[in-house]
């Protein structure tokens, strides 16, 4: 069975924000059971490396989010929490003390949908939280877009001023080291799928080859970017996810999203670029 880089489990697509950027999906809001989480974990774990808590949704919107991770643990399943930030501390620190968590996700353009007063609260606290918590798992704050922008410079600015470095202090892979274990990484903003024109020199992507995505109504889907199952090879509740992801159709579509075949419409719409 072929082994993945990462699985992304979508626990709820309902968020607390609604950020311009984001996209919109057409499904009901829906928050996944933990009975329901844990067997679909028990199924990623011999398959991915890594499981990121993400599609749509703010997973700490969840109400019974430490049990989730309570049951990441018990699998010793890798975890990467992506999130808007805003309610990192909903359910207090002592959640993060549990071992399950290998990196934590934020999108700082979420911070763009508070006032100036609430966003320089939240910025501290992301400061304090990295702070804290850096020595046990990374913290990867993402900050997409030209950052010669007013928001991008108050944000830059004020990470900068906490953690006492500058914009020179690089990794191998361009990504602004903050502290140890804590990291600014930039990069374009991508277009969703909108079923429009193809998008230039689209020639292959990842989707069931490094990764793929269960969202929170059990349907197996290629990417993180299918957050409406337009491209669904099955979903969980009917079949073992070992054998959905083997089965044929889901071979065929990983040869086309790979550009071995002809290409998915829905993935040449799609403007994310594949890292090479």
């Amino acid at each position: 069975m072929l082994k993945f880089r990462r699985a992304f489990i979508e626990i709820t697509n309902v968020c607390n924000l609604s950020c311009p950027f984001c996209a919109r999906s057409v499904r009901r809001p829906c928050v996944m059971p933990p009975e329901m989480f844990e067997q679909i974990a028990a199924q990623v774990r011999p398959l991915a490396g890594m499981l990121s808590l993400h599609v749509l949704g703010e997973p700490l919107t969840h109400p019974q989010f430490p049990e989730i991770i309570k049951c990441c643990s018990r699998l010793q399943m890798p975890v990467n929490l992506v999130t808007n930030g805003t309610l990192l501390d909903r359910f207090g620190e002592d959640i993060f003390a549990e071992p399950c968590f290998s990196q934590i996700s934020v999108s700082l353009h979420a911070l763009a949908c508070l006032d100036e007063k609430a966003r320089a609260e939240r910025l501290a606290f992301f400061a304090a939280f990295a702070d804290k918590f850096r020595r046990r798992f990374i913290i990867s704050f993402r900050l997409r877009g030209d950052w010669q922008k007013p928001f991008e410079r108050e944000v830059l600015a004020a990470l900068l001023g906490f953690f006492g470095t500058d914009e020179n202090t690089r990794d191998r892979r361009g990504a602004l080291k903050l502290a140890e274990n804590v990291y600014l990484n930039s990069g374009e903003f991508f277009k969703w799928p909108s079923g429009g024109a193809p998008r230039a020199e689209k020639n292959g992507c990842l989707g069931l080859r490094h990764n793929f995505a269960v969202l929170c109504t059990g349907e197996v889907v290629p990417c993180c970017v299918d957050f409406d199952a337009a491209l669904s090879v099955g979903n969980i509740k009917d079949g073992p996810l070992a054998e959905i992801l083997s089965s044929p159709s889901a071979v065929a579509l990983r040869d086309a999203i790979a550009g071995k075949t002809s290409m998915p419409a829905y993935c040449q719409a799609c403007g994310f670029r594949a890292p090479s």
